[in-house]
Parts: C-alpha cells; structure tokens; sequence
C-alpha cells in the first residue's frame, strides 16, 4: 500500500514570508550552526499525519470540511521571536502567533478531534501555535544570535486564515519539498 508524508497546514502569504526572510537574513549574518527554514517552506502545522495510506486521503478531506464546518476565516498576526524550549538553552526558533491565537488554537483542536474520530492518531503533545523558522544543530553562535533574539522586535502584517490544506511532503537531501495536495475553504 502506497504512502505519502503528510501534514494539515494554514499557508503563510508571500508578503509575510518576504518579512520573515528579512529576518531570517538577519540572523543568518551570525555565524551559527542552524538550518534555517527556506522561507518559501513556511507554514503553521495544524496537524502532522506522517506516513499516510493514499488510501486515506479523502478519509482527510471529508475530515477536514467537517472540521471547519462551523469556523469562520480569521485574521492572523505573528510577532516576537522565541525558542523552544526557552532562549537560554534554543534548540528550535519561531515567531509567535499573537492576534488570531485563540481562533487558531480552536481550529486545531476540531481537527484533532475530528481525525482521531475516523482513527487517526491524536497528537500527544499540547498544541503550541507557532512558526518554526530555525532548528539548531549545534551550539556554536547561539549566545551571540539569543541576545540579538532578545533586543529586536519583529511585527509581520496581520493576514486573514480563510482555509486549511493538506500538504505532501517529500524529504530530500537539499530539503523538503512540499506540495498541497487539497485545500478547505473556512465558510
């Protein structure tokens, strides 16, 4: 049975990715030991499904219209940098997602709980909106890039969440490369 990597997503628009790859060229300036993420990759994972019968893809689909079903497009803000699990020891780097926060928190939640309803695995780990811009690799710069992280401020335009899709994912050596596979409109 065939498989595909998959995951359930909000797309960021070109004009935040633009801003973000400012920053993200900013930081690149020092030099660090972090793969940072190829702005044109950015996204908000809502719900990561990994290897998928493609058996199951409409499973997801009708999954999803039902999930959305009672929510309506909101607007979105991502602002200030952070770390997980916290700056003084990074090991992966976001933006954090300020205005829109609670639609999106609840817009996960009826995805999670809809999916695991037709069998699919719920999500151990508490969701925790953000936008995962970098992941370390190793300790080399870090102090120098946490106190830059620390003094600026980053305010990307505020942009409406008007659908949700599934996304393909195939690893590859140079990166992933996704591509969506299905989208679903917010009513």
């Amino acid at each position: 049975m065939e498989t595909i990597r998959t995951f359930v997503a909000i797309e960021i628009p070109d004009a935040v990715k633009n801003q973000v790859e400012v920053l993200e060229n900013q930081f690149k300036k020092i030099r660090t030991d972090i793969k940072w993420v190829h702005p044109q990759n950015i996204h908000i994972t809502l719900k990561f499904l990994g290897n998928t019968s493609i058996n199951r893809l409409e499973e997801i689909y009708d999954g999803l219209q039902e999930a959305v079903d009672s929510i309506r497009p909101f607007q979105l803000k991502l602002q200030q940098v952070g770390a997980f699990p916290d700056l003084n020891r990074p090991r992966v780097f976001w933006i954090n997602i300020d205005q829109g926060r609670e639609a999106l928190m609840t817009l996960q939640k009826r995805i999670e709980e809809i999916l695991y309803a037709r069998r699919f695995v719920r999500e151990e780990r508490p969701f925790s909106p953000h936008l995962t811009i970098g992941r370390v690799r190793s300790p080399r710069g870090l102090r120098t890039l946490t106190d830059q992280v620390r003094s600026i401020t980053f305010n990307a335009q505020t942009f409406l969440v008007d659908r949700v899709v599934v996304v393909k994912s195939d690893l590859q050596s140079t990166g992933p490369i996704y591509t969506v596979l299905n989208h679903t409109n917010l009513v």
